[in-house]
């Protein structure tokens, strides 16, 4: 992904293509959290260690998945000119699942945050006294009440079934005029959206 991502090439663009193989396994990209990839990997590589093998191997795939949310906000804020508000849309570990434990987003959410930007997010699925609880994370409770043209930025970033079927026409009303429409789960490859919103993708 972040190869890609220098080439100028985006990574959902690639696995479309792989995906004309017939053995081809879709594995998409993201904030790589929850209570088994997250943290599973090193229980492995610690026993790993303890009967001396060297677990460079999984540690490295760790290191990178730990290391995404920084990229995006590196990469989403690089489009972006001082500071500003920025909607983040989901916060669980994964879509359609209320489950926050070791979720990702809240590391993302950090790194807007230590980029100078302002963040609001809503989740179509997690419990907000359960994101107040754990991440002191007030979410915004309803997208249809949020201020018209208030975001340099909208994220999709969790890919729940409610944020798919978000139109052009509904991020046009959050962002300002030539405001950033960021998918980072490939929800909105086929948006049809205003020319003057501008669009990124993972």
């Amino acid at each position: 992904t972040m190869i890609f991502q220098k080439l100028g090439i985006s990574v959902y663009d690639v696995l479309e293509a792989a995906a004309t193989k017939w053995n081809f396994l879709n594995f998409t990209p993201g904030l790589v959290g929850g209570h088994c990839i997250g943290v599973d990997p090193f229980y492995l590589a610690e026993r790993a260690r303890q009967i001396n093998h060297d677990p460079r191997i999984i540690l490295a795939g760790r290191a990178i998945n730990d290391s995404m949310a920084d990229f995006i906000a590196e990469r989403v804020c690089a489009q972006l000119s001082g500071e500003g508000k920025i909607l983040v849309l989901g916060l669980t570990f994964k879509e359609n699942c209320p489950d926050l434990r070791n979720t990702k987003v809240t590391d993302l959410i950090q790194g807007l945050r230590r980029r100078g930007f302002t963040v609001d997010v809503h989740d179509a699925a997690a419990d907000p006294l359960e994101a107040k609880k754990f991440y002191n994370i007030d979410l915004v409770p309803s997208l249809d009440d949020l201020k018209d043209h208030d975001y340099a930025a909208v994220m999709g970033v969790v890919s729940h079934d409610a944020y798919k079927s978000i139109t052009g026409d509904d991020l046009e009303r959050l962002l300002e005029p030539g405001g950033l429409i960021a998918d980072v789960k490939a929800m909105w490859r086929d948006l049809d959206k205003p020319d003057h919103l501008r669009k990124w993708q993972l």
